[in-house]
């Protein structure tokens, strides 16, 4: 049988329309993306997030650009913890995505900045004025005049605390007592009578002094 040596013998040939392209003078100038293990890494190291925030913060390139437009302003764990589990949670819940609401950054911000200032109750942030944003598209001020949902004040929080220690003595007996679960019961009538503007945390405390638990 012949034996095939040469190019020629394949009927090789080269194309003569794809000249040489030289890539030397411009390699150096190209501007490659970060990926997304690399934003992943660099999230942890930067920011200090563990790597399953990270990772949600880093699964998309909008999301990642959101997130650290938001750490410019906050602490990276209040920013990550926002954008990773209150924002994404809430946006999934409505089968929308972050290109959805990415142009109304400044007013996510400005929500962010009412629970950090202690205007509102970061209860009230996250389950009244965050979902009426999502749900009607009005801006945090506005939910939050409308609804009446800035903090009450310390006088105020006192009185609603006096009240509900009257007017439930068999809860107060159970806290004396020492069932100290009894008084989850009166932070929710204090947070009742104050229409949830109390905030929790300084309820729960206010009691406990109250009623030496």
């Amino acid at each position: 049988m012949r034996a095939k040596e040469a190019e020629k013998d394949y009927r090789y040939f080269r194309e003569a329309d794809l000249p040489v392209l030289r890539v030397a003078d411009w390699r150096d100038r190209l501007e490659i993306p970060e990926l997304p293990a690399a934003r992943r890494d660099r999230f942890g190291v930067d920011y200090g997030l563990d790597r399953e925030a990270a990772s949600k913060l880093t699964s998309t390139k909008q999301v990642a650009d959101f997130f650290e437009a938001v750490a410019e302003e906050f602490d990276p764990d209040l920013a990550a913890t926002w954008v990773a589990d209150n924002l994404l949670g809430e946006l999934n819940y409505r089968d929308m995505a972050i290109t959805d609401v990415d142009h109304r950054l400044d007013e996510f911000r400005r929500l962010i900045e009412l629970v950090d200032s202690g205007t509102i109750t970061r209860k009230n942030a996250e389950e009244v004025v965050l979902r009426t944003m999502l749900d009607e598209g009005t801006d945090p001020v506005t939910i939050v005049e409308a609804e009446g949902l800035e903090k009450a004040d310390t006088d105020a929080v006192e009185q609603a605390v006096e009240e509900a220690i009257a007017e439930n003595p068999s809860a107060v007996a159970d806290v004396e007592a020492g069932e100290t679960d009894a008084i989850n019961f009166l932070v929710g009538q204090v947070m009742q009578k104050t229409g949830g503007s109390a905030d929790p945390g300084a309820v729960n405390q206010l009691l406990r002094e109250r009623l030496g638990a």
